[in-house]
């Protein structure tokens, strides 16, 4: 294999074009052997993989910053930069991450596991190396939906005058569902109108006898008649497009004559790719095929996908708002059994979420649907716009917990410490289906305060009987000495603790993180020795809510009692979800060892 002889970019120089072309079927095979086997982001790395083949061919990627936008498109990438061995063991312990990482190779600059981040960071690179006085190249890679982001606007908006300053989009009409949105059309309009650029080479060529100042404004003046105005030339780049993304002679052609003309201003080039290129089943449905996920186990997100339906059949006050994570979420039925109440708003977390509340505010009943890690980039409006007016919004905060093998960038180990500084604001946790059918039944006719249900990427099953929901904690078993607080899936860690242990401790699921049922707690805390409270997120969300209540009740010293199992303060590395657990002493063991 070619591949075999490239262990650094500037090996690429070293081939023609046909070892190149042939590189890029290898590098296909091998992304699709290595996610079959692992999982990962199969459909998105197919598509760009022309697209870095020639960016490592055409530019100087040991010297030059390469900086990605979602990075889970930079297979090809890290294939080319020395971590083929890395690469056999993608997103296991010991092995590569699913997202470029610095702390994993020095061709990785900027972690990437969010959207519409690139240019900014890039942006501040190049003008720190400006100001360094070295010119070396910074070039954003674009895709996967990243122009529905608003933060690639406001840092597009300070781009006019960088030098040495190019943006590739990669644009394959997709985030990991269709794209949605004014931009998914503008630039289909781009493709549309690339009929003429052959008139404008021929006017251009039929100019060389004026000016160039001259004929520069002509040509312009007919492109504009042609295409319209280009809201990236609207910006200070110099747009090239519309390419083919897979044609890797014409590309390697446009990237040498980019790295000249982004000597004297920004660059943004516009490829067509095909999500899933060279792998029918990724070619014939994206979206299915955007990752390959091995688990077929009833998720909490299938749960949740199946019952918002079954109470929309009956409500037509239900509206359920997605962040381009329509699939990873469980509202592609909803989407197409209640089309006219679904809405994919794009990678844009703060406008779904301000969306949600002008909704409620009309008393429609909104669920926005969004990870745990995404709900993140949304404080603001949560609290401007949600909480300060107390409307009814219900958060469905999914991938809650221990990421699992999307690893640090997708900890969604925050959301709890985040939303309990909002007294008003609901925080619900399912031990298992019945329970998350249950909060979902009460989330749907609650309207006095916003809402969240948080449940982790696991299997949703029922390890206790539920109960009718109410906003108090549910007593599992009654015992002597020790008592387990669980919150959330947690329960399933607790009674398999308690197995290996051969106790009978008292056993409560707390439900209800926020308001947290004090009333219960202080029943059974008072009358046994050791308390274990169990919570999968940092420390600083339940924990420092029941600490606070102690100190306030002058009931400290039953502080003495407690030991508190959370995620503490550090970023899990990719690897299985049970193996994060114990690496942050909540495995089952960890909790049997202290009964």
């Amino acid at each position: 294999m070619i591949l075999d002889s490239i262990s650094k970019p500037s090996d690429l120089k070293q081939l023609n074009i046909n070892q190149l072309k042939e590189l890029c079927a290898e590098l296909r095979s091998e992304i699709i052997r290595i996610t079959t086997k692992n999982g990962g982001h199969l459909g998105s790395n197919l598509g760009a993989i022309e697209l870095i083949v020639a960016i490592h061919y055409v530019f100087d990627i040991e010297a030059d910053r390469l900086i990605f936008d979602v990075g889970h498109q930079a297979y090809a990438h890290k294939l080319l930069t020395g971590r083929r061995e890395l690469m056999e063991n993608l997103r296991t312990e010991n092995g590569a991450s699913g997202f470029p990482d610095p702390e994993e190779s020095e061709y990785d600059h900027f972690i990437a596991g969010h959207a519409s981040t690139s240019i900014s960071a890039s942006l501040g690179m190049a003008k720190a190396r400006d100001l360094d006085g070295e010119t070396y190249k910074v070039i954003s890679f674009l895709g996967d939906g990243s122009l529905s982001g608003g933060m690639v606007y406001e840092a597009m908006n300070n781009v006019a005058g960088t030098k040495n300053f190019i943006v590739i989009l990669n644009d394959n009409q997709m985030s990991i569902s269709e794209s949605v949105g004014a931009m998914k059309l503008y630039l289909a309009k781009l493709l549309a109108s690339r009929g003429g650029l052959s008139v404008r080479r021929l006017i251009s060529k039929s100019l060389t006898f004026l000016p160039k100042k001259i004929s520069r404004k002509i040509e312009n003046c007919v492109k504009a008649i042609i295409q319209g105005n280009n809201i990236f030339e609207e910006f200070g780049f110099q747009y090239v497009g519309v390419l083919d993304g897979h044609d890797l002679e014409k590309l390697i052609k446009i990237f040498t004559n980019i790295r000249d003309v982004a000597t004297y201003k920004p660059v943004l080039v516009h490829a067509i790719t095909q999500k899933g290129k060279g792998y029918a089943e990724a070619e014939r449905d994206a979206t299915k095929m955007h990752g390959v996920d091995k688990s077929k186990k009833n998720k909490y997100s299938d749960v949740f996908g199946k019952t918002i339906v079954q109470l929309a059949e009956n409500d037509k006050k239900i509206i359920c708002i997605t962040a381009a994570m329509k699939t990873g979420t469980g509202l592609s039925e909803f989407s197409e059994k209640f089309p006219d109440r679904f809405f994919d708003v794009g990678i844009a977390e703060g406008h779904a979420v301000t969306f949600a509340a002008g909704l409620a505010k009309q008393g429609y009943k909104p669920f926005v649907c969004i990870y745990s890690t995404f709900l993140q980039r949304a404080f603001d409006q949560i609290y401007h716009d949600v909480v300060l007016q107390n409307l009814p919004v219900r958060f469905i905060v999914d991938k809650a917990g221990f990421p699992g093998a999307d690893g640090k960038t997708h900890a969604g180990l925050y959301d709890v410490s985040m939303l309990q500084n909002f007294p008003q604001f609901i925080i619900m946790a399912p031990s298992g289906q019945m329970e998350l059918e249950n909060m979902l039944k009460f989330a749907s006719d609650y309207d006095k305060a916003p809402i969240s249900i948080r449940f982790p990427k696991a299997e949703a099953t029922d390890v206790y009987p539920p109960s009718i929901f109410e906003l108090k904690s549910r007593v599992i078993a009654e015992g002597e000495t020790a008592l387990i607080i669980s919150v959330g899936d947690m329960l399933k860690t607790a009674l398999e603790a308690v197995a290996i242990s051969g106790k009978s401790p008292t056993i409560i699921d707390a439900r209800v993180v926020q308001p947290f049922d004090f009333e219960t707690f202080y029943k059974y805390a008072e009358n046994h020795d050791k308390i274990l409270f169990i919570e999968e997120g940092v420390l600083g969300g339940l924990s420092n809510v029941i600490a606070e209540k102690l100190f306030a009740d002058k009931k400290q010293y039953l502080l003495k009692k407690i030991q508190f199992f959370n995620a503490s303060k550090f970023h899990p590395s990719h690897t299985a979800r049970n193996t994060q657990l114990a690496k942050a002493g909540m495995s089952a063991t960890d909790i049997a060892k202290n009964l």
